[in-house]
């Protein structure tokens, strides 16, 4: 009964002690972060399978241009040379995963039949996603990838 009481004594205090009270001094997000824009490419990959079926991905080469007027992105992109042959003839922008940084706090979704971010989908034709910022605006921005013909 007693080590019941102690330990019932130490919950109660932990709670006590561990519970915060702040009320002022913290950011209000919806203040602070107004962006909803695409700032950067975090990367282009292309995911498949090696000949003992483990799942391997290769970076491409990409640079990007982005609009925040326009609401665009235009990334280029290039097979580095570290591509493996044997996966050139196979290479389909329906099976790339791209994925993008935008503006803290904000949300992205896909419009339509855009695929989801961070997973292999089809990028032959421009995508579209909806940023919404923590303060609430919302942009629709298009996202479109090319080789580089350089």
């Amino acid at each position: 009964m007693k080590r019941y009481i102690i330990s019932l004594f130490a919950a109660v205090l932990s709670m006590v002690c561990l519970t915060g009270c702040l009320t002022s001094g913290i950011d209000d997000p919806e203040k602070e972060f107004d962006g909803a824009d695409i700032t950067g490419v975090q990367g282009i990959y292309y995911r498949y399978k090696d000949s003992q079926g483990n799942v391997q991905q290769v970076r491409l080469a990409m640079g990007s241009d982005i609009n925040t007027e326009e609401q665009t992105c235009e990334i280029v992109y290039l097979l580095p040379g570290n591509f493996p042959q044997d996966q050139v003839d196979k290479f389909s922008l329906k099976t790339v995963v791209v994925v993008l940084n935008i503006s803290t706090a904000a949300i992205i979704r896909p419009l339509g039949d855009s695929p989801a971010l961070g997973i292999p989908g089809d990028w032959s034709k421009p995508n579209q996603y909806e940023i919404t910022a923590a303060d609430g605006t919302k942009k629709i921005w298009t996202v479109t990838l090319e080789l580089y013909e350089g």
